[in-house]
């Protein structure tokens, strides 16, 4: 991973210098012109990897996939599709016949910029963001069957982007973020007799939730 962003950030400095050599200048009517281009709407998309944790009512254990997004971006706001896939399940190691599975996931994000540096006097910008929406997931069972159910997603990352060209600029850099996944677990239901699964003074009902957390980082293109 940390090969991966070293590469991404050379490449993304190369560009960034070599197009500034050929095409910007630096007084205050050019810094005007490339503080207004990040703000101006245009395409966004990303594609990265996944991994993490994800739980399916009792099957729970280590996923890994790929995720792709894209959307529109003006300036701090983005609102983004996105497609998951993810192999999940029980582990080998601890399950003498493990279940497993794979998932797919359609979902929408709005994202938005908490901080933002850079940009105006060099081709370059950083972002810190916090992002929220919702989703469907299809869990297909390796051993046969299958589960659709809606979600909700947030997260929160950071991502370097790299202007290139000043005229008709291209967009590149790389991202990093913390992803979460909140589903209803197919097996609770309101009804279930308070209990105690550990330690406790006082029993509840067992949460009525599956959880997925991940760490997804990347690759971020616009135009």
């Amino acid at each position: 991973m940390r090969t991966f962003v070293i590469a991404s950030l050379v490449a993304c400095l190369a560009a960034a210098t070599s197009s500034s050599a050929r095409a910007d200048c630096y007084d205050s009517d050019c810094r005007d012109a490339r503080a207004r281009a990040w703000e101006r709407p245009r395409f966004e998309g990303a594609f990265g990897l996944l991994a993490g944790g994800y739980s399916v009512g009792s099957v729970g254990g280590a996923a890994i996939g790929m995720h792709l997004d894209g959307g529109l971006r003006a300036g701090k706001l983005a609102l983004l599709g996105e497609y998951d896939f993810l192999s999940h399940g029980q582990s080998a190691y601890e399950y003498e016949a493990p279940i497993r599975g794979v998932m797919h996931r359609l979902g929408a994000n709005l994202r938005y910029s908490i901080a933002a540096f850079g940009g105006r006097d060099v081709p370059i910008r950083g972002d810190f963001w916090l992002e929220g929406g919702v989703g469907n997931q299809l869990v297909q069972w390796h051993g046969g069957g299958e589960l659709s159910r809606r979600d909700l997603a947030f997260g929160a990352g950071g991502q370097m982007t790299v202007r290139v060209g000043r005229d008709k600029p291209s967009f590149i850099g790389f991202y990093y973020a913390f992803r979460g996944l909140v589903a209803r677990d197919p097996a609770k239901n309101d009804d279930a007799p308070p209990t105690c699964a550990g330690p406790c003074d006082m029993a509840t009902g067992p949460s009525p939730w599956d959880m997925g957390a991940f760490f997804n980082f990347g690759v971020v293109f616009s135009r």
